[in-house]
């Protein structure tokens, strides 16, 4: 616990969960420290042997035990990220025993490097972080005792006292002898300290690393879930534009092809007119639905570019055509008036297309089930603008004086569809019969979109 508090102290911030073990290199990279071991070897019996050359001839290591210690002492190297615990200890095992041995070996450079490297490994790349510890805490008091026995050069084991100037008058304030032993203390502190920091240090930063993997992964996830319902909301909207264009034209069909069956036989002039009628009905239904349905299709550059004008896709309804609409409501029977008020000049102007659109569909719809669901032979379609407290609106509003037709009811996706629109625009939605009789569809949709804005309702008009 002592070991875990400190590590906090040293590493601020996150620290992976005690369970995670970080992704073990790959074949490759194992062989690849095979490689960097043997080269760190050649350089160090190369190294060693610049040694012995420019060195004096007294007091110098013998040169193959030198040799055999060197490669000894790079060995573990190969193995220091598949077995990261136990080329520690290895390398730990081979650092004190070298060191009494061949004290004039183990002063040079590659050894301490190569050490510090096997220590720094297990750090890191070690996947049992309780045997770690455990090796961690055994090594450094093995190296602690060792150290404490070279500095007092115990009699027990060298016979010797230790050899310091204590006879000759020095310039420091601090006694040799303790002076020797505190920077020995240090030196091997900043040592063993800071591999152990830098392994800490490559652990947590690739676990998170991992993290951040694991979110761009999430991330890509989301985007393509973003992405899938996005095309699911665009065929939703396709969908509820088929059932308008159905709906309207469709059922204007209907209207037409019965008033013209019974007008026929007493005015053949009259029951034309309503076949020409249908015959517009169904070919505006027939090309608004190739228009949808065109959306759907992935279309290639040679589509793309064609001259025909079938090919392309026809503008979307807006409130400019709600005079043709009216035109034609009234060849399948249905008187329609048109009002249109305005709060300010040009306020309709400056309806936006997919607010327009809205605004077209819901009208289409409401005047569509005035002739298919109601006895009313004409209907008033009102288009106004205005402002309130919350903004600046439109509404569109169609009334007629009729009673429900027997046997008409319908399914109502049209109704949920205007409401689904004006929901969109935050709109408010008012739908239901009137006093004394006949019915009311009004929705009125917000020109500004605001964070005030009333939410989507039903009512019943007064």
């Amino acid at each position: 616990m002592k070991l875990l508090a400190l590590r906090h102290r040293l590493l601020p911030g996150d620290l992976p969960p005690e369970g995670w073990e970080r992704k073990q290199p790959s074949a490759a990279a194992l062989r690849h420290d095979v490689w960097v071991a043997l080269v760190v070897m050649v350089i160090a019996v190369v190294g060693m042997e610049m040694i012995l050359s420019f060195g004096p001839a007294e007091n110098a290591p013998d040169r193959i035990p030198s040799y055999l210690a060197m490669c000894a002492l790079t060995a573990p190297l190969a193995v220091r990220r598949r077995f990261p615990i136990i080329a520690m200890l290895l390398l730990s095992g081979m650092f004190m025993g070298f060191g009494i041995w061949m004290p004039q070996v183990m002063v040079q450079l590659t050894p301490q490097v190569t050490y510090f490297v096997g220590l720094y490994s297990a750090v890191t790349w070690a996947k049992d972080r309780r045997s770690l510890r455990l090796a961690l805490a055994a090594v450094i008091l093995a190296m602690f005792l060792w150290l404490v026995i070279g500095i007092t050069n115990a009699k027990l084991l060298f016979g010797t006292e230790l050899d310091l100037p204590t006879s000759i008058e020095t310039s420091g304030f601090l006694d040799p002898v303790i002076a020797y032993a505190s920077y020995n203390f240090l030196i091997n502190l900043l040592y063993f300290g800071g591999a152990i920091f830098m392994g800490l240090m490559s652990w947590r930063g690739a676990w998170q690393h991992e993290l951040v993997v694991e979110q761009a992964d999430q991330l890509r996830a989301q985007s393509a879930e973003l992405a899938r319902r996005a095309v699911i909301d665009e065929r939703l909207r396709i969908a509820r534009e088929l059932h308008d264009v159905v709906a309207h034209h469709i059922s204007a069909v209907g209207v037409q092809a019965a008033a013209a069956r019974m007008v026929q036989p007493r005015d053949p002039q009259r029951a034309a007119e309503l076949m020409r009628g249908i015959e517009d009905s169904a070919r505006q239904a027939v090309g608004e639905t190739r228009s949808l349905l065109r959306v759907l299709r992935h279309e290639g550059a040679d589509e793309s570019v064609s001259t025909d004008p079938t090919a392309q896709r026809a503008p979307e309804p807006s409130l400019e055509q709600l005079p043709a609409l009216v035109e034609q409501c009234s060849r399948a029977g249905l008187r329609v008036e048109l009002i249109t008020v305005e709060h300010r000049s040009d306020a309709l102007q400056e309806v936006s297309a997919g607010l327009g659109l809205a605004l077209y569909r819901i009208a289409a719809e409401s005047l569509a089930n005035v002739r298919e669901h109601s006895t009313a032979r004409s209907a008033v379609l009102s288009l106004r603008s205005g402002g309130d407290t919350h903004g600046e609106w439109v509404e569109v509003e169609v009334t007629d004086d009729g009673a429900p037709r027997p046997g008409t009811a319908g399914s109502g996706f049209g109704l949920r569809g205007i409401r689904e629109r004006a929901e969109l625009h935050h709109g408010l939605v008012d739908i239901g019969p009137r006093s004394p009789t006949g019915w009311r569809t009004r929705a009125r949709l917000r020109l500004l979109n605001s964070a005030t804005a009333p939410t989507t309702t039903q009512g019943v008009a007064p």
